[in-house]
């Protein structure tokens, strides 16, 4: 190989890596920037989370998915709610 052929090997080499991290970067400020609607729940008494993600959750979709994203929208520890929590739930 001449010195011709290696240094055009290591400037490709080089331009890839710079438009894959580009590319990378872009992507993950998109996915900060999605804004997923939501409401309040305030919780009645004999309410469980469980049925308020039941409530929440668009035909054909998973619950456990819905009480999964009440718990991180509500920064919940664990499933336990009481009358007159109020919860973010996912809206529509």
């Amino acid at each position: 190989m001449t010195m011709n052929t290696k240094t055009l090997r290591r400037a490709a080499v080089l331009l890839t890596t710079i438009v894959v991290f580009f590319l990378l970067l872009a992507n993950g400020v998109g996915a900060q920037d999605r804004v997923d609607a939501t409401a309040q729940h305030q919780v009645a008494v004999g309410e469980t989370l469980w049925g308020i993600a039941q409530t929440a959750t668009p035909a054909g979709g998973d619950i456990r998915v819905t009480v999964s994203e009440i718990r991180r929208l509500s920064d919940l520890d664990g499933a336990a709610i009481f009358p007159g929590d109020v919860l973010v739930v996912p809206a529509g």
